[in-house]
C-alpha cells in the first residue's frame, strides 16, 4: 500500500485536505471520487524512513491477524458496522505496519468497497485461505460466523506448530550453548594456554596442536571466511530451490529419512486436510478449496500430488480415486475419504483425519525430542572431553618435568 497526500473540493465547495492508503494513484483517484470530491492535487507521500523499513521487515506477527480476526468476528456479532469495528481494531493493535494496512482497508471500505476487496489488496498479509473464507461469509450472509470459525482454525493450527517447534527447543538450545562454549574456548581460552605452551617451548601432543590450530584459524581471518561460506551455501541452497527439479530431490529425500520423513507428511497432511475440510464447510467448491490447501503444503511433492489430483477430480474422478493414485497420500486417508464421500460428510471425515494426525504427529515430536536429548548429552560430553584431555595433556607433560 501507498501513502497519498491530496487536496480536494467537496460537493459544497469546501476545500479537504488529508492522506489515503491505496495500491496505486488511480484507486487512490477513484476512493475520493466515490466521497464526490474533486480532486485538485494528489501526490505520493513518501514513506522511505529506517523506522518504516524495519516495520515492514517485521510483517505481521500470526498472532495479530487471529486476534484482529476474532474481535472482527465479535464485534460485527454485537451489531457493530464493518468500517466502524474495523476503525477500531486499527487504533488499538500494537504492530505499526498492520495498523497500516488496516487504515487502508477502512478507508477502501468508506470508498465503498467490500470486505474481501478491501482486504484483498494485502494478499500476502492475509493469504488466499483468509481472503476466499471472507468471500464466502460475505457471500452467505453469515460473515460473523465465518470469521470466527477462521479464527479458531488459525489459533488451532498456530497451536500445533506451535507444539512441534517447542518441542525441539530444548535440543536446539543445548547444541547452541555447546555451539557458544566451543567458541570461546577457541577465541579466547586456547590463544592464551598456546602462548603458555609457545614460551614454555612445550613439545605438544598432535591433539592439542590440533586444537591450537583450529582455533589460530576461527579466531583469525579463518572465522570470517566460514562465517561467509556458511552464508552463501545458505543462500546457493535457496537459489537451488527454486529450481523444480531440485526441490523435487529435496523433497524425496525428506520424505525418505527415518523418523523425519514420517513426521514431515504428517505435518503436512494435518494443515492440508484441516484447511480443506474447512474450505468444504464453507461451500466453497472442491476444486477451487484443492487450490487453496495446497498452498499450506511446504514440500514439492505433496503440493505436485494435490495438483494432479485436482486435475483428477476435475475429470469426475471421485477425491477417494484421485489420492488413491498418489503414494504421497496415505491409505488411511483415501479410505476415510470414501467413506466420507458415500455418507455425504467429506467436511467432518477431513476433519477427523486431520485430529489423527496432528496427534500422530505431537507424539512423534515428543518421542523424538526425549531421544534427541541423550544424544545431544553424550556428544556434548565427548567434544567438552576432547577439549580437556587436549589442553591437560600438554600441562600435565610439563609438571611431570620438575
Amino acid at each position: 500500500m501507498k501513502q497519498f497526500n491530496y487536496t480536494a473540493v467537496d460537493t459544497d465547495g469546501i476545500p479537504q485536505e488529508g492522506t489515503l492508503q491505496a495500491l496505486n494513484k488511480q484507486q487512490a483517484v477513484n476512493t475520493l471520487k466515490l466521497k464526490n470530491f474533486i480532486v485538485t492535487k494528489l501526490e505520493e507521500k513518501s514513506t522511505l524512513s529506517v523506522s518504516s523499513f524495519f516495520t515492514k521487515l517485521k510483517g505481521v506477527p500470526k498472532h495479530e491477524i487471529i486476534l484482529f480476526t476474532r474481535q472482527l468476528g465479535t464485534m460485527i456479532g454485537a451489531g457493530l458496522p464493518i468500517s466502524q469495528a474495523i476503525r477500531i481494531l486499527g487504533n488499538q493493535t500494537s504492530n505499526q505496519y498492520f495498523a497500516q494496512i488496516i487504515a487502508g482497508v477502512n478507508q477502501q471500505i468508506d470508498g465503498g468497497s467490500s470486505l474481501h476487496d478491501a482486504l484483498a489488496t494485502n494478499e500476502k498479509v492475509f493469504g488466499r485461505l483468509y481472503l476466499s473464507l471472507i468471500k464466502a461469509g460475505e457471500s452467505s450472509g453469515n460473515l460473523e460466523e465465518m470469521l470466527n470459525r477462521l479464527a479458531t482454525t488459525l489459533e488451532t493450527d498456530d497451536a500445533f506448530r506451535g507444539k512441534v517447534k517447542g518441542a525441539m527447543i530444548y535440543p536446539i538450545v543445548i547444541l547452541v550453548v555447546m555451539l557458544g562454549v566451543v567458541l570461546v574456548m577457541f577465541i579466547f581460552v586456547i590463544p592464551q594456554l598456546a602462548k603458555l605452551f609457545e614460551d614454555m617451548y612445550a613439545d605438544l601432543p598432535f591433539m592439542t596442536q590440533l586444537m591450537i590450530n583450529a582455533s589460530k584459524f576461527v579466531a583469525g581471518i579463518g572465522g570470517i571466511i566460514s562465517a561467509a561460506v556458511v552464508v552463501g551455501l545458505v543462500i546457493l541452497f535457496k537459489r537451488l530451490m527454486k529450481i523444480p527439479e531440485v526441490s523435487i530431490k529435496v523433497s524425496k529425500f525428506i520424505l525418505k529419512l527415518p523418523v523425519f520423513g514420517q513426521l514431515s507428511m504428517e505435518i503436512q497432511l494435518t494443515s492440508f486436510t484441516r484447511t480443506l475440510s474447512m474450505l468444504v464447510t464453507s461451500g466453497i467448491p472442491l476444486l477451487d478449496a484443492l487450490d487453496i490447501s495446497k498452498e499450506t503444503l511446504s514440500n514439492v511433492m505433496f503440493r505436485n500430488a494435490v495438483k494432479e489430483a485436482r486435475t483428477q477430480v476435475e475429470k469426475g474422478k471421485p477425491l477417494a480415486d484421485a489420492f488413491r493414485r498418489y503414494k504421497e497420500f496415505p491409505p488411511l486417508l483415501s479410505g476415510m475419504v470414501a467413506v466420507g464421500e458415500q455418507t455425504g460428510k467429506v467436511d467432518e471425515v477431513l476433519m477427523k483425519i486431520s485430529h489423527y494426525f496432528e496427534e500422530q504427529a505431537s507424539q512423534k515430536t515428543e518421542n523424538l525430542a526425549t531421544a534427541i536429548e541423550p544424544i545431544v548429552m553424550v556428544v556434548l560430553g565427548v567434544m567438552v572431553g576432547f577439549l580437556v584431555v587436549s589442553l591437560i595433556m600438554p600441562i600435565y607433560s610439563l609438571t611431570s618435568q620438575f
